[in-house]
């Protein structure tokens, strides 16, 4: 455990790390270099080297509440730890995670369990992004590093981290179906919330249409804006996840903690946020003609996850439903960047979209943070 680090400067390091490697990266682009193949390569070899330095720091964090739900998930893994009980296998509700935990805590202690958790999560995204982007991954893995919520999904909504992360790496397997529903079933054992990602994406490997769901999206934002407290009713009343959290969440009934959340109003904020991915998908798509049908496929799925949330965004935790659609949005910014040259200089682009990309992080994480 690195517990020689002040709690205060934790989070601090990881972000002040990030704005370090986005910075690099955005001199490569400006002198021309980060496509090159033996910049590429040395990235690549950094990635690797930076993943496991955190894994480590993320997953041997020290047991407190500044890491948010940390300390929740460590309560429930020291009850069933001192619990006179054997471990008993179980299959309902998100049963592989707790089936897990169950095991750690009867065979292991709250680090290494913590540390498993922590190598999932960051460790299915490197591998999805080395398996789209080959010996290129670095940067869009650096676009994933830099979203403003990267550090909280892994010490936090650390169930909802390590499920999405399996459903983006379930993702890349478009040519090994067995594989790639294995994956989504693993995740759906972690997390209920990676249920709305493999339907958005089952309905968008049928419905192709990237035009039809853009302006779904759009009419989304118009409901939600104009009736959306109707139709957070109608879900709270209507729609069951097995638990209360989900109507809960929908109408603040169990607002505790992370305020900045709580305020039930019209998120712009987020929306904004969630435009960016829409409007950079929509001109690579529509605008440049970039005719890619993996990538077509991606950007529908985001369409279909951010207009759930948008219809639903004045949600206690509103973040929690946005981030099943933010989960994928770096692919959709990063990909056609990667793919294609659409410029004569085209790195220097690269360059000012990757500090567009990161602005809205190094706002909340740094400046506001």
């Amino acid at each position: 455990m690195f517990d020689f680090i002040p709690l205060s400067d934790y989070t601090m390091y990881f972000n002040y790390t990030i704005l370090v490697m986005v910075l690099v990266a955005f001199w490569q682009c400006n002198t021309g270099i980060s496509l090159q193949k033996n910049t590429a390569t040395l990235n690549a070899m950094w990635g690797i080297l930076f993943t496991i330095l955190l894994i480590l720091y993320m997953g041997l964090r020290p047991i407190s509440g500044v890491f948010g739900d940390t300390v929740n998930y460590a309560k429930g893994f020291y009850e069933i730890q001192h619990s006179v009980k054997p471990f008993v296998w179980q299959w309902e509700g998100e049963w592989l995670f707790y089936n897990l935990m169950g095991w750690f805590a009867k065979n292991s202690d709250i680090h290494t369990f913590f540390l498993f958790c922590t190598s999932v999560y960051i460790g299915c995204l490197w591998l999805a992004m080395q398996r789209i982007f080959k010996n290129y991954y670095y940067i869009p893995f650096l676009v994933i590093l830099g979203m403003f919520t990267f550090w909280s999904y892994g010490v936090n909504g650390i169930r909802n981290g390590m499920g999405a992360s399996l459903v983006i790496l379930a993702m890349t397997y478009v040519n090994r179906i067995p594989m790639m529903l294995t994956l989504c079933i693993i995740a759906t054992g972690i997390h209920k919330s990676c249920y709305l990602m493999i339907a958005a994406g089952a309905l968008a490997w049928f419905v192709k249409n990237s035009y039809l769901y853009l302006v779904g999206w759009i009419a989304c934002v118009g409901a939600s804006y104009a009736v959306g407290g109707r139709i957070q009713s109608f879900l709270a009343n209507f729609i069951s996840i097995g638990d209360d959290r989900f109507s809960g969440y929908l109408t603040g009934s169990n607002m505790v903690g992370e305020v900045i959340q709580m305020s039930m109003t019209f998120r712009w904020d987020f929306l904004l946020y969630s435009a960016m991915g829409v409007f950079v998908g929509y001109y690579f798509i529509f605008r440049r003609n970039f005719k890619d049908e993996y990538y077509q496929w991606i950007y529908n799925t985001f369409l279909v996850t951010n207009a759930f949330w948008v219809l639903v965004i004045r949600a206690a935790y509103s973040n929690r439903f946005a981030q099943i659609s933010w989960f994928i949005m770096p692919i959709v910014l990063i990909y056609p960047f990667m793919k294609q040259r659409f410029w004569q200089n085209h790195e220097r682009i690269l360059g000012a979209a990757l500090l567009a990309f990161y602005a809205f992080a190094f706002y909340f994480n740094i400046l506001k943070g």
